[in-house]
């Protein structure tokens, strides 16, 4: 049963998890901080390398991680010029853009950040490990 007082309503449950949390209560395995260029980051989505050294961006060079989320930000984003947290090993939650399976390589859109199966970039050494339907959230291990 949803709660509500003057502000809104809110749901009585808390959801199991958002895109870019960290999915292990362990110590984080390798979190870099990296400037981010040219457009928002939302948390969540794979970063490839910027041209300015320790910079990454949507549509970057190559691979280098997906942005953690940061809930003491307001918006579910960094933007230009900010220092966001890029993970390169461990579990992240992220949202599928594509139905996936735990046997399904974990694959993501470099111009998009988007993270899926079938995708055109192969992110070596992750895996899915739950199964989710587009646009839902799933568990992925960057090793």
């Amino acid at each position: 049963m949803p709660v509500q007082d003057f502000i809104g309503t809110y749901s009585s449950e808390m959801g199991i998890a958002f895109a870019g949390m960290i999915a292990e209560s362990q110590t984080v395995k390798d979190v870099a901080s990296k400037v981010v260029e040219t457009a928002a980051v939302a948390f969540g989505l794979a970063v490839g390398a910027g041209t300015a050294d320790g910079s990454v961006k949507l549509g970057g060079t190559g691979y280098i991680g997906i942005a953690v989320a940061d809930k003491s930000r307001t918006a579910d984003s960094y933007a230009i010029g900010e220092v966001a947290g890029v993970i390169r090993k461990g579990t992240v939650w992220v949202t599928a853009s594509t139905n996936v399976v735990p046997s399904d390589p974990v694959t993501f859109t470099a111009a998009t950040g988007v993270i899926g199966a079938g995708l055109v970039t192969t992110i070596t050494g992750a895996k899915f490990e739950t199964t989710a339907t587009a646009g839902n959230l799933v568990r992925v291990y960057l090793g």
